[in-house]
């Protein structure tokens, strides 16, 4: 694994996003293949009373408004190559109205110890002043369009590139009612771009030039002497007015607030385009996380009265000499951050540590710190916000755990794709614990088709639950829990597939409830009725899961529901890197029993799997 190889596109291959227009559209199933896959996602959550009388909903739906939805949406399928798109963002991110952190942001630490980097303070603005130019380098590469699509089966299969765009540059702006996207990001082909980086901390917010006049990026050791001077600013100087906490307000009181600022004046304005239009985003946080997990809490957290929580991306660097990584998850999805990730850590690998002796001897790049005009109300909500903001802050508990008893290597040995592997266990790990299963959410990339995202895989099917039901059962015999257990990985494997083909339910649902929305149509039953609810619809799922890949990079965001779970994991060749959240006022979850009793299940599959081998030779 090389950064040229991964990251780099050859001299005859053509422009990043050019790749992007040859991409099918995005499928839409036939309603009638849709009515029955949904059916089957409720039989595990229903009694046979109540799977007739859903089985009745949906036969009456598919006959009558159904059809004439599923018209409508056709007709807007064949006018567009993704019929999704603008109504995921709107209604699935941008009418929510609760603050950003910790509820919808997606964050991870910025695991710098497996590239054998020292993450300690003696090396802290070091290896920030090489990560933010590298940062720049990524930034500079997609804006050239001179990054490689991620891809699939050896290159074969392209994903699109259009979210890279929403990384850099990229604010969400907050609405009364809808939140928006604004996007400052431009491609060389497309015009001028923002080319200056934004560092906040203890309240402070500075702006630099990341680009020389003549086009070239400046360097780490000019970073490293720009990092030094604000940290003497930083210790020696006052605490600054704490502006950017009124982002994480609630959305239309912030939009309230915002409003307000650019009203005081108009200085303002031109300050608040500065902020939302900036290239990097690097926060100083003052704390001083331990560990993978400490960072994980405090990335959603810590230092919030410096954070600009509107911003697509933001790189936290604590005092102590660790890193983490926040972004808005309606501006892009958790593979755009895997990707700008691993393009640091290879980049710090492969590349030497510059020579920090010539630092000195560098004219000094320019730093001018970005100051509102405030008045007394702003001020008093300042106050407000600090305040409840750090109340909210505990709300979502993440524990962060790396299990090394196996990992892909050994999943492999028996046939078995690790991804289905640890969901079957993931919901086996909940049924132990809650003596129940869970409607499950996995996420089903999408990204192989125009403009694409991701689609819902309910992954507690029925091949699952027959599993749970035989892994519970004290008389089963071990072998019986083994071929259940493979019958669900398999089918598993074969459902995702499917999913991933565009023979999904819930975006097909979702489009066909947006319809009935716009046109001021009746809500069809379909969508009260209890088994729908059940089975996860509405977002009702009580395990949200998702696979970040192969490497140990995992984010993860918080539940969906109050007494839900999110489990996000990674899978490496002798390891699974898991992150689990839990929201810390439920009564009946715990993030931490959780973990305990997925980490004991895993090892039991083992066992069971060990043995039933040895059986067999």
């Amino acid at each position: 694994m090389d950064r040229a190889s991964i990251y780099f596109l050859d001299k005859n291959e053509q422009n990043t996003y050019k790749f992007d227009e040859e991409l099918p559209p995005l499928p839409l199933p036939e309603l009638h293949e849709t009515m029955q896959r949904y059916y089957e996602t409720l039989k595990p959550f229903g009694t046979e009373q109540e799977l007739a009388n859903s089985k009745k909903i949906i036969e009456k739906f598919e006959k009558e408004i159904g059809a004439t939805l599923h018209a409508k949406l056709q007709e807007r399928s064949s006018k567009m190559k993704n019929w999704l798109e603008e109504w995921w963002e709107k209604y699935a991110y941008h009418t929510s109205r609760i603050s950003l952190y910790p509820y919808t942001v997606m964050a991870m630490p910025a695991k710098l110890e497996c590239v054998n980097v020292q993450e300690t303070p003696e090396y802290a603005l070091k290896n920030l002043a090489r990560m933010m130019y590298h940062t720049i380098e990524f930034w500079d590469l997609l804006r050239k369009g001179a990054i490689k699509p991620l891809s699939s089966d050896n290159g074969k299969i392209k994903y699109s590139s259009n979210l890279y765009k929403r990384f850099f540059s990229t604010t969400r702006v907050p609405g009364t009612h809808v939140d928006r996207i604004e996007k400052h990001f431009k491609t060389v082909d497309e015009g001028k771009t923002p080319c200056h980086g934004l560092i906040s901390g203890k309240g402070r917010l500075f702006i630099f030039k990341t680009l020389r006049e003549n086009g070239e990026m400046i360097t780490p050791q000019e970073l490293l002497v720009l990092l030094q001077r604000l940290r003497t600013i930083l210790d020696y100087e006052s605490v600054g007015d704490g502006i950017a906490v009124l982002t994480h307000d609630d959305r239309s009181l912030w939009a309230e607030n915002r409003q307000r600022l650019q009203e005081v004046s108009a200085h303002n304005r031109d300050i608040l385009q500065l902020v939302e239009s900036s290239n990097v985003v690097v926060v100083l946080d003052e704390n001083e996380p331990q560990d993978y997990g400490e960072i994980a809490q405090l990335v959603i957290a810590g230092d919030l009265h410096s954070k600009w929580g509107d911003r697509s991306s933001i790189l936290i660097a604590y005092k102590n000499g660790k890193f983490g990584l926040v972004g808005d998850h309606s501006c892009y999805d958790g593979t755009i951050s895997v990707s700008y990730i691993l393009f640091i850590q290879l980049s710090l690998f492969e590349t030497s540590e510059p020579d920090w002796s010539v630092s000195e001897t560098l004219p000094l790049i320019a730093l001018n710190e970005l100051k509102f005009d405030l008045n007394d109300m702003i001020r008093k909500e300042i106050e407000r916000v600090h305040c409840d903001s750090n109340s909210r802050s505990k709300d979502v508990l993440v524990t962060h755990e790396i299990f090394d008893d196996y990992g892909k290597d050994y999943i492999k040995l028996y046939k078995l794709h690790p991804d289905s592997f640890v969901q079957v266990i993931l919901q086996l790990a909940y049924a132990e614990l809650h003596n129940e299963i869970a409607p499950t959410y996995e996420t089903a990339l999408m990204r192989h088709f125009y403009n694409g995202r991701t689609e819902t895989l309910r992954s507690c099917t029925n091949e699952v639950y027959n599993f749970i039901k035989i892994a519970l059962n004290r008389h089963s015999s071990k072998m019986q829990i083994v071929q259940a257990f493979r019958a669900a990985v398999q089918h598993h494997k074969l459902m995702m597939d499917e999913a991933r083909s565009g023979k999904g339910v819930d975006r097909h649902l979702f489009g066909l409830w947006c319809v009935a929305y716009q046109n001021e149509m009746e809500i069809p039953d379909l969508y009260s009725d209890p088994l729908y609810l059940k089975s996860g619809g509405e977002g009702n799922f009580l395990l949200s899961t998702s696979t970040l890949g192969y490497t140990a990079n995992v984010g993860y965001v918080a539940p969906m529901l109050l007494d839900g779970y999110g489990a996000f994991y990674t899978i490496t060749s002798q390891c699974i890197h898991i992150l689990v959240t839990s929201y810390t006022k439920s009564k009946k979850s715990s993030g931490l029993k959780y973990v305990q009793c997925l980490l004991d299940t895993l090892r039991k599959i083992k066992s069971l799997l060990d043995e039933a081998q040895s059986v067999k030779l």
